[in-house]
């Protein structure tokens, strides 16, 4: 009886969780140790963290919480924060950083040093662009 309660939760566990995620746990761990200083310390750290196996349970709580929570709220709890950031030949300029309600916040910098502010949000099948007060500039229904 013991060993079909422990199968059941097992596979449940398994079929449950929802691995395919941004992994989120174990990439800002990755990205700590990527900021360290210079590529030798970087190495000994990441050595260090898999045989003590840092990484490992970064991966665990991952797959069998965070990745989870994730498929069936949409959102990674720390995910919240990510950020992106890009230049281009021009010098017109991106950021933009993940907030935690889901939504997206977003600075376009033109070359000339003009700002625009932009939150994205997204709702089944339809993404909004706001602007700093909040009307809606765009907007756009995606197909199923």
């Amino acid at each position: 009886m013991k060993k079909g309660i422990i199968t059941l939760l097992c596979a449940g566990m398994i079929v449950l969780s929802g691995c395919y995620g941004k992994y989120a746990c174990f990439n800002k761990l990755l990205s700590w140790n990527g900021s360290l200083g210079n590529k030798w310390l970087n190495s000994i750290v990441h050595f260090a963290m898999w045989v003590i196996p840092v990484y490992g349970i970064a991966t665990f709580v991952d797959f069998l919480v965070l990745n989870t929570v994730e498929f069936w709220t949409g959102s990674n709890p720390l995910a919240a924060g990510d950020s992106y950031y890009e230049k281009d030949a021009q010098g017109n300029t991106i950021a933009a950083v993940k907030n935690a309600d889901g939504s997206m916040t977003a600075e376009i910098t033109t070359a000339a040093g003009e700002k625009a502010v932009l939150t994205l949000q997204r709702d089944e099948n339809v993404i909004r662009a706001l602007d700093a007060e909040g009307n809606v500039v765009a907007q756009r229904e995606l197909d199923k």
